[in-house]
């Protein structure tokens, strides 16, 4: 009863945030006070208390490194004439009408390339979202689909961490999980594509997309080379290299370019880096300047904030009390049902999308009773949904990476269709058993494993 309270409480005082336009630290930083009451009343001390919160802030050193190293890259593309290449490029190719399938699109590659909803956001996505923000477009109908096509891969490509976790989590193998994730994804990201189409040509604006090239070329040297960073990342990418080392890299590209290329004083690199890219033509600074290490600096602190829940949550049992109303749900309904609601409750109190996945395995272990199906139902709710919680670090973190306004989330359609889809599924197969011995299951990535007749049994 105590522990239901407490995790309304939470829930509320973060609605009750955004609804007053509170900073969301302040919000996560009360549910942090909070938590730490629930664990004094259960008999932890002080000390220990704060022990059970600094356990988390030690896990996420690499999720900050990868911050900086993301904030700086943004920084030199700009600065190297990577972004605005690409942009003058991307232009002749799209039209108003075919701007937003295109970026969805787009995203979906790179995000299924490198595994990394943050690497497509700061890269892909931010050139998307300057070329929306040259052509007059509507940028939360763009970053609606920049966020649904960097989760794409983020969730189902072999070199997602996400998706390595839940393959360690469930004792299963990645490749595997992998073949099914994007056969049960295929519908949704057809659907998604047909939408944001239809959506391109309602809002469309007058006119075809401006041409660039001239603005650009008065200050930028736009030759191939300035194209290497981004190839330094989809060779990279190709070769399976880790996400920091693959960005580590490119950012050396895009520096050497800044300094050969373009002119850039090397006094003047630090300051670029920290503070971020700012062109002195008024006229390309509103698409052109951004980036930089400071700039990832909200993220971050959100970041660490989020993350001192989860030692707390482990230690004093507040989450495990759900175990036995999981288990009920997952025998009276379908499993994926329970797991669903499992993951929304812990994607919403955890605020991240690796504690989500963490909290939802440990609640959702004896659900359905095979880890294949397990790490599918995983894979179709706790790792996608933080892409729609204002207040995840997920969401935030693409936010602010391509700076698309929170309107986005409205025209964010993809994370929220493979749920439904999944859970359509899950109802029919309930209904009909033998759905699973069938082609067309097997088309959609389901076999024996997904047999709900087991638990009959």
């Amino acid at each position: 009863m105590v522990e239901s309270a407490v995790l309304i409480a939470f829930a509320l005082s973060l609605v009750a945030g955004m609804l007053l336009g509170l900073p969301l630290e302040l919000s996560l930083f009360a549910g942090l006070v909070l938590f730490v009451l629930y664990g004094a009343w259960r008999g932890n001390g002080l000390g220990e208390l704060a022990r059970m919160a600094l356990r988390g802030p030690r896990t996420i050193g690499s999720v900050i490194v990868l911050f900086v190293v993301i904030g700086a890259l943004t920084a030199s593309w700009r600065a190297a004439g990577t972004i605005p290449a690409i942009t003058c490029w991307s232009s002749s190719l799209v039209s108003a009408a075919t701007l937003v399938p295109v970026s969805f699109a787009l995203c979906c590659a790179m995000s299924l390339l490198t595994g990394s909803s943050f690497a497509t956001a700061a890269t892909v996505g931010v050139i998307c979202m300057t070329v929306a923000e040259a052509m007059g477009a509507n940028t939360a109908l763009v970053g609606g689909a920049i966020m649904s096509g960097s989760f794409f891969g983020d969730r189902c490509s072999p070199l997602s961490s996400a998706a390595v976790l839940v393959a360690t989590l469930t004792g299963t193998q990645v490749f595997d999980n992998v073949r099914r994730m994007v056969r049960t994804a295929m519908p949704p990201t057809l659907a998604s594509l047909a939408a944001y189409a239809l959506l391109g040509l309602l809002f469309q604006r007058a006119g075809e997309a401006p041409s660039f090239f001239g603005a650009f070329s008065a200050s930028f040297d736009l030759s191939w080379y300035v194209y290497l960073p981004m190839a330094v990342i989809l060779v990279l990418s190709l070769m399976k290299r880790p996400v920091v080392q693959t960005m580590l890299a490119s950012l050396a590209c895009s520096l050497v370019l800044c300094v050969v290329a373009q002119g850039t004083a090397l006094t003047e690199i630090p300051g670029l880096l920290l503070f971020g890219y700012r062109s002195g033509d008024p006229a390309l600074a509103r698409m052109v300047n951004g980036g930089g290490i400071l700039s990832m600096g909200e993220i971050a602190l959100i970041i660490t904030i989020a993350s001192t829940y989860s030692g707390i949550f482990e230690e004093t049992g507040l989450l495990t009390g759900l175990r036995d109303y999981v288990n009920r749900l997952a025998s009276g309904c379908t499993p994926f049902l329970s797991v669903l609601l499992t993951s929304i409750a812990t994607c919403a109190i955890s605020c991240d999308q690796v504690v989500a996945i963490m909290l939802t395995a440990q609640l959702c272990s004896e659900t359905e009773g095979d880890g294949s199906a397990l790490a599918l139902d995983l894979e179709n709710s706790a790792a996608i949904i933080p892409a729609v919680v204002p207040w995840s670090t997920s969401c935030i973190g693409l936010m602010a990476f391509v700076g698309m306004p929170m309107e986005s989330l409205a025209y964010t359609f993809l994370p929220c269709l493979i749920p439904l889809w999944t859970l359509a599924l899950s109802v029919w197969e309930r209904r009909h058993p033998e759905f699973v011995d069938g082609r067309p299951a097997r088309m959609l990535g389901l076999d024996e494993r997904d047999d709900a007749r087991r638990f009959a049994a």
